[in-house]
């Protein structure tokens, strides 16, 4: 009896010697064929092993393989990875059930896409493993993704991706987190999902974290494919990440953008978040879609701060495909900038509230925006909005977006001085910061009023009321406002030409370039309108170059009726 006990000991040890050792004596590359073949039929679509082929039984059941590819040559589901290590529950085998301690992938290339149809473009499996029944406790990813639409042609890489986690069943429930680059930006993100037993859809809550760029995005919803067409039905959050320390107070003209730095993924404990200068902005939207379009419901905008905010309601829809483009459009019934731009306190200096001053922050703030992976056309409107301690009624804005920049359009307003305001094609954007340029064309019953309320000043008696129209193509720069092919019809005069006024540095004073032609011209209110665009003070300019050819001509309440003049001054002269 002790014998037989002591040869079953002895033959059990040796197996699992065997088991241990044998397979580092063993060459599993020469069952490359049969592996091939088998995990073909297992799977479901062809299986290429173009690398090194390894095997273990003991300690843990262990596949590695190398340059291995699932999908055939012309498939666009293919997948390549450059490793391929899986480690299985020997307790779970040998219950029957499939679960791996460890699965890593390294160096994945897959091609995902829509065909012309829009439909998911991707082999039949007609493979007996179930992928359901597959649950994984440490997921390691690394590699990239092209999406591919034939209707579009167009190709999005997802490249440099890094992801590990968890995954409770192949056929899509896995939570996890990681990084990914997209046109040489680097978003770190956490991703969960869950099977949908409803639709047979999943269920996806997916958070981008500030990374290279300063922008939080938060997408929530079903994704189904009935027919095999992608659809969502779910929410949409953008917004600047949280403030810096400071005092919490915007400054007019501090609304720099935020200066995001590298960040390593999965952690947003090293993301960057906006500086004390910048105004904090909040986009959220129902987002409902296929492949071909997708419609945007209960749009809410919120810019600044909670208490103090600019808030937008409204609606848009997007357009895919060829020729891609996002509209939407936003109204509100009241607005108070003056709020927004003094911080949330009482509005004390008018002036520092005056519109000529708000462009720095205008431009700050479109700055702010983020890009959006496709052109969009969206349009701002209020019934009225207070600016400098007056009301702005009708005031509509048309924003545009490119891949890489925004651009201010159109500006429509009813201002102070019975007057209409227009702006078109200004180069107001993420890309040009320096100034703006574009076509004015200005009505107004009392400039004077108009004046005093661009200059933020609280004048309630007016020297004249003289009508004006004036048209022609503004620019404005940080030391400069010109108004180049200027047609003005001024208290019944008409004249063309050219207007600048140009603020030297270190307080030096200011220099008036004019050039105009015509029948009559009030030199008092063109230079007044002009110091106005510009943001100047009251002083007088203390140089100037006028070349005038009028019939009359009206300057510090003289009037002058020579057919022309030409005279120049500074400070020696």
């Amino acid at each position: 009896m002790q014998t037989t006990l002591l040869g079953l000991a002895i033959a059990f040890i040796l197996a699992l010697l065997a088991a241990l050792i044998g397979p580092f004596f063993v060459d599993w590359n020469q069952f490359r064929p049969q592996f091939e073949a088998e995990a073909s039929k297992i799977i479901g679509v062809p299986v290429r092993v173009a690398g090194a082929l390894d095997a273990r039984l003991l300690p843990t059941p262990t596949l590695r393989l190398r340059q291995v590819t699932f999908g055939g040559a012309n498939h666009l589901g293919k997948l390549r990875a450059d490793k391929l290590d899986v480690e299985f529950s020997l307790g779970d085998l040998m219950r029957g059930e499939w679960k791996a301690n460890e699965l890593t992938i390294g160096g994945m290339a897959a091609d995902l896409g829509l065909d012309a149809k829009g439909q998911v473009d991707l082999p039949a499996a007609s493979g007996r493993f179930n992928l359901a029944a597959l649950a994984i406790d440490r997921f390691n990813l690394t590699g990239r993704v092209a999406l591919h639409d034939a209707a579009s042609r167009s190709t999005l890489e997802l490249t440099d991706i890094v992801f590990s986690g968890d995954v409770r069943s192949l056929a899509g429930s896995l939570r996890g987190d990681g990084a990914v680059s997209i046109r040489g930006a680097r978003f770190p993100f956490r991703v969960s999902s869950s099977q949908d037993k409803e639709s047979g859809g999943l269920r996806v809550h997916l958070n981008i974290d500030p990374g290279e760029r300063a922008v939080i995005a938060d997408v929530e919803g079903l994704i189904s494919f009935p027919n095999r067409s992608p659809r969502f039905e779910g929410a949409l959050t953008l917004s600047s990440p949280p403030k810096e320390q400071g005092d919490g107070k915007d400054k007019l003209a501090a609304g720099d953008s935020a200066k995001p730095q590298s960040a390593n993924p999965p952690s947003a404990k090293s993301s960057p978040a906006v500086a004390a200068g910048a105004t904090p902005w909040r986009i959220a939207a129902k987002v409902g879609g296929d492949q071909t379009a997708a419609k945007l419901d209960q749009i809410e905008v919120t810019f600044g701060e909670e208490d103090r905010s600019l808030k937008f309601t409204g609606s848009g829809d997007v357009r895919f495909g060829a020729a891609p483009m996002l509209r939407a459009t936003l109204s509100a019934r009241q607005l108070d900038a003056d709020k927004l731009l003094s911080g949330g306190g009482d509005v004390k200096d008018r002036r520092a509230m005056a519109p000529a001053r708000v462009l720095p922050a205008l431009r700050n703030w479109i700055a702010q925006l983020p890009t959006l992976p496709l052109p969009a056309n969206v349009q701002f409107s209020t019934e009225q909005i207070m600016l400098s301690g007056r009301p702005v009624q009708n005031f509509t804005a048309d924003l545009h977006n490119e891949t890489t920049a925004w651009s201010l359009e159109k500006v429509d307003l009813r201002a102070p001085g019975a007057t209409h305001l227009t702006f078109r094609t200004i180069g107001i954007s993420t890309a040009v910061t320096s100034g703006f340029s574009g076509a004015l064309d200005l009505s107004s019953s009392e400039p004077d009023a108009l004046v005093a309320w661009m200059q933020g000043r609280s004048d309630t008696t007016y020297r004249t009321q003289r009508p004006l129209r004036l048209r022609g193509d503004i620019s404005v720069a940080p030391d400069r406002v010109a108004i180049d092919s200027l047609k003005a019809d001024i208290d019944g005069g008409s004249v063309d030409g050219r207007i600048a006024l140009i603020t030297k540095a270190a307080g030096a004073g200011s220099r008036l370039e004019t050039a105009l032609k015509g029948d009559r011209l009030d030199l008092d209110a063109a230079l007044a309108v002009a110091r106005s665009l510009a943001g100047a003070s009251d002083e007088w300019p203390t140089e100037a170059s006028v070349a005038v050819d009028i019939g009359r001509a009206k300057i510090s309440g003289q009037e002058l009726s020579p057919p022309t003049t030409r005279f120049s001054y500074d400070p020696k002269t």
